[in-house]
């Protein structure tokens, strides 16, 4: 209000029934995060409840400055009905209710299929082929029709078997598997160093020319064609009750790229980001490549659409249950899921509370570890939990609350030994399903060789071949565990299976025999040598001569290894 400016009795009686948004340079001098499109004011009562999750993957107020908000989705319920909702929160107890699993459940296979069969569901001969035709169009392209690499499905089945290989030895560059003193004969002995660096040079998986079938929009343009073929590929994965929503981050510190993020307090804060819905055992079913924001507020906020975005695969009334982080939950989105009747746990940030009072961090520390305050929204659909052991956290549920609580060990530092800790329940669920994307990167991580390329599509490229052999290798232990199969092969021993059986293995030639009805084939016998699909390919099988025993000369003579015994 303008002190200079004089008012009468009228106006200071227009001033006092006008609306909070006709006065001016008034706002609000709250610490809290006004720009969110969750955010509903209200009176918090916790000092610093920015650091209330204590879980490693939840994501800090420096995330939401590096994440720019994306164009609107739809989000199945109308505009009004969630930005101009207001909530009432109670405190009484949650009803549970009825969220039995009505969704269909992966069954066993008939038989345990080999490595390759388990890899080729998800790299396909469709993408190989894709990748053959681009790869010869790019490189007659690239050098001014004077010269075509003139590649083949198998050659880069070859390709794809070396790095595979090349994760398992890791090496500091791709020279160093050709050199003398580091050669590294399972790669070296089936491609040579510069037809692999040429290939490299030419994988390509788009026309740069056709400019009719490109989204201009889109800035994975020059990889969509393989991202949806693969992402095809894991949708037909049957998921699984448990689901959980979380980011990638895939390395590359290029500056030529047009979606390069920037997140503090990763692993790999420099990188191309991957939104990724997995199960609760790492199998990957939906991704999103991050492309960066528009600018435009969204009601949901990105996270929020990006949830809604990989739940829109899931099927609606079969009561799958979704996990998340801080950086994606809040009260509006736990409606929206519920529209589909997709229930969904996850942690809370403090300025998405949403109106509800809860105790401080103070009386609840005051009260001990292990206590917990709770609040219900009127229509009983929903439940904020606060949860105070070393720090408090808060938590959303639309299906979970604090009963049955458990005990927990921690150490106490004061009586120096451990104590048992009350634990509610939503915490045990948000603990025991949320890891499935850190169960995803650390499976990569483990024989993921790092190509280095300027190009940061094929840092995707390489990305999606990882995830391809580890869904693989976890749908294998599932169908193992299904058929009580009790030692699968490991994570190394199925990498390894794999590339020999894409540089081994070739396609069955001659004319096809006839049905001729014959009697049933003998049992099988144990695998000796080379893979199962190498050893049943039919192709060059052929006996070698070797000698049978050492001759050596002596004194003029030949004496075998036999001979000499009997000397």
């Amino acid at each position: 209000m303008d002190k200079k400016k004089k008012y009468s009795v009228q106006d200071a009686l227009e001033f006092i029934t006008a609306e909070d948004s006709e006065y001016e340079g008034c706002e609000s001098s709250s610490d809290e995060d006004s720009e969110d499109p969750n955010y509903i004011p209200h009176k918090d009562v916790e000092s610093d409840e920015s650091s209330e999750s204590s879980d490693s993957d939840s994501c800090d107020s420096s995330d939401l400055e590096t994440e720019p908000h994306s164009s609107h989705m739809d989000t199945g319920q109308p505009k009004a009905a969630i930005k101009g909702q207001k909530f009432s929160w109670r405190k009484k107890t949650f009803e549970i209710p009825e969220t039995t699993f009505k969704g269909p459940c992966a069954k066993p296979p008939d038989e345990i299929h080999t490595p390759l069969e388990y890899f080729k569901n998800f790299i396909t001969d469709d993408m190989l082929l894709l990748l053959m035709e681009q790869t010869n169009l790019y490189s007659v392209q690239k050098s001014n029709h004077l010269r075509n690499v003139n590649t083949t499905v198998k050659e880069l089945e070859i390709l794809i078997g070396l790095y595979l290989r090349m994760g398992l030895c890791q090496m500091p560059g791709n020279r160093a598997y050709w050199e003398n003193d580091t050669r590294c004969p399972m790669v070296a002995d089936n491609m040579s160093r510069n037809r692999f660096q040429t290939l490299l040079g030419s994988l390509h998986f788009t026309d740069n020319t056709d400019l009719l079938h490109r989204d201009a929009e889109d800035k994975c343009w020059k990889i969509r064609p393989w991202l949806e073929m693969f992402r095809k590929q894991c949708l037909d994965i049957v998921p699984e009750e448990y689901n959980s929503v979380d980011e990638q981050m895939v390395p590359f510190k290029g500056t030529h790229s047009p979606i390069r993020q920037y997140v503090k307090g990763k692993p790999h804060p420099w990188g191309l980001k991957i939104w990724a819905r997995c199960s609760s055992s790492g199998i990957l079913h939906d991704f999103v490549v991050y492309q960066g924001g528009t600018g435009k507020k969204t009601l949901l906020g990105i996270g929020g659409d990006v949830v809604v975005k990989l739940c829109e695969t899931l099927p609606a009334e079969q009561n799958y249950k979704v996990f998340a982080d801080n950086f994606f939950s809040s009260a509006p989105l736990v409606l929206t899921l519920l529209q589909r009747q997709i229930y969904f746990v996850g942690t809370l940030r403090g300025n998405r509370l949403a109106g509800c009072q809860l105790e401080d961090e103070k009386s609840l520390a005051q009260r001990g570890r292990g206590s917990v305050d709770a609040r219900v929204n009127k229509e009983e659909s929903m439940v904020i939990v606060k949860w105070y052991d070393n720090k408090s956290v808060t938590l959303i549920s639309s299906y979970c609350a604090t009963e049955p609580q458990d005990t927990v060990r921690r150490w106490s530092k004061s009586d120096k030994a451990f104590v048992e800790v009350k634990r509610p329940h939503i915490v045990k669920e948000y603990n025991t399903f949320m890891g499935g994307i850190d169960l995803l990167d650390a499976c990569i991580a483990r024989y993921k060789y790092h190509m280095k390329s300027r190009r940061w599509y094929l840092h995707l490229f390489w990305q999606t071949i990882m995830l391809g052999v580890v869904n693989a290798w976890l749908i294998y232990r599932r169908d193992c565990k299904l058929l009580g199969v009790q030692k699968p092969l490991k994570q190394r021993s199925f990498q390894a299976e794999v590339a020999t059986s894409l540089i081994l293995w070739k396609s069955h030639r001659g004319r096809p025999s006839q049905n001729i009805s014959s009697p049933p084939p003998p049992p099988k016998r144990v695998r000796v040598g080379v893979p199962e699909d190498v050893r049943t390919d039919e192709v060059a099988h052929w006996p070698r001569k070797e000698i049978a025993s050492k001759v050596t000369i002596t004194k003029g003579k030949l004496l075998t290894t036999a001979m000499k015994k009997a000397i």
